[in-house]
C-alpha cells in the first residue's frame, strides 16, 4: 500500500498536464491556475487519504497476524489436551 502513493500522485500529475492539452487555449490561460491548484489539493488528499488507508491495513494485518497466531496456539493446546486424554484413556483400559 505504501508504494501506491507516489505512482498514483505521478499518474494524476500526468493525467492533469495531458487534460491541459484538451482545453482551447484561452479557457487554458484563464482556468490553468485554477485548475493547477485544484489538481494539486486534490493530490494531496488523494496522497493522505492513501497514507491513512496504508497505516490501517498495516494495523489490521497486524491484527489479523495475532489472531492466526492465537488460533494456532490454541490449536496446539487442544491437540495436546485430545492426545493426553487418549493416552489416559488407552492406559485405563488396559489396566
Amino acid at each position: 500500500m505504501t508504494t501506491i502513493t507516489p505512482h498514483l500522485a505521478v499518474a494524476t500529475a500526468l493525467t492533469v498536464r495531458h487534460l491541459s492539452y484538451l482545453r482551447p487555449a484561452a479557457a487554458a490561460k484563464l482556468a490553468n491556475p485554477v485548475a493547477g491548484g485544484a489538481a494539486l489539493v486534490a493530490m494531496i488528499v488523494v496522497g493522505a487519504f492513501l497514507a491513512v488507508l496504508a497505516a490501517a491495513a498495516r494495523g489490521l494485518a497486524a491484527v489479523l497476524a495475532q489472531f492466526v497466531r492465537l488460533a494456532s496456539a490454541m490449536a496446539s493446546a487442544l491437540a495436546v489436551t485430545i492426545v493426553a486424554v487418549l493416552a489416559t484413556v488407552a492406559l485405563l483400559v488396559h489396566h
